[in-house]
């Protein structure tokens, strides 16, 4: 497999992760489905974050499903055109989404979320690393 065809299976498979892991989220009902399945791994580790950290009502839900109509968007572009400038964009926009969850973690959000930060932190360091290798050749 050369370079090129090893970076657009990178690239196209963290689009399919993000398509997986969004998707829910832009759904009404299964979104409200996944946040409680949050809130029972809270429960479940221990953690036993207050409940009023995963109430969302239907303004904050609105946010999520708009997240996640977002996350769907940008997977589907990148499975489309699976493009280092894309995948250069993604890598970096993981970061910021670490950023945001590590702040939400340290305002009170349940550690649950330290996952989300692994899954976002090894897609841009995946990226970022097939892209470095491709430019070096």
């Amino acid at each position: 497999m050369n370079g090129n065809e090893t970076q657009t299976k990178v690239i196209r498979g963290f689009a399919w992760a993000d398509l997986a892991i969004t998707l829910p989220f832009a759904l009404p009902f299964i979104a409200e489905a996944v946040i409680s399945l949050l809130w029972f791994l809270d429960r479940w580790l221990g953690f036993d974050t207050p409940s009023i950290m995963f109430e969302a009502g239907p303004f904050g839900l609105m946010f999520v499903h708009i997240m996640g109509v977002l996350g769907v968007v940008w997977a589907l572009a990148r499975l489309r055109r699976p493009e280092a400038d894309l995948a250069r964009m993604d890598a970096r926009a993981r970061l910021a989404v670490t950023a945001l969850i590590l702040y939400a973690i340290a305002l009170g959000a349940t550690p649950v979320l330290w996952l989300f930060v692994i899954s976002e932190v090894a897609g841009s360091a995946a990226q970022f690393a097939v892209l470095r290798r491709k430019s070096a050749q």
